[in-house]
């Protein structure tokens, strides 16, 4: 994602709006999160910093499946509900990390045992 900065607000791009990540099988993260920077970098001046794309993208998911991960990650984001205030979770790239390594390994799993069923001895 490029830098965030401050260009002429008068100037918009439209563009369709940011889908929904809801967790599911058929759902790539990384995509989703292209598609996040993607509308980010568009139009920059709308975000002031990171946390602000973070807690953007945050409500972009839906229930479910992706629920108790943007709970807690909103919770050690901003230091609330118990939970210690970890700065670098302010961060876009933390904020990707998190996410892939939380849904990836879950489609990697799926992966791996559908290769498992397929072989035959």
């Amino acid at each position: 994602m490029q830098q965030l900065s401050t260009l002429n607000p008068s100037i918009k791009t439209a563009a369709e709006p940011l889908y929904f990540f809801q967790g599911d099988d058929n759902q790539d993260v990384r995509n989703w999160l292209t598609a996040s920077e993607d509308d980010f970098d568009r139009n920059p001046y709308q975000w002031e910093n990171h946390s602000h794309c973070i807690v953007f993208a945050l409500g972009k998911t839906k229930e479910n499946k992706v629920a108790p991960f943007a709970e807690k990650y909103r919770k050690v984001m901003g230091g609330i509900g118990g939970f210690t205030r970890d700065p670098d979770y302010a961060t876009w790239e933390r904020f990707r990390q998190a996410i892939i390594k939380r849904y990836i390994g879950i489609e990697d799993e799926r992966r791996a045992l559908d290769k498992m069923d397929r072989i035959s001895y």
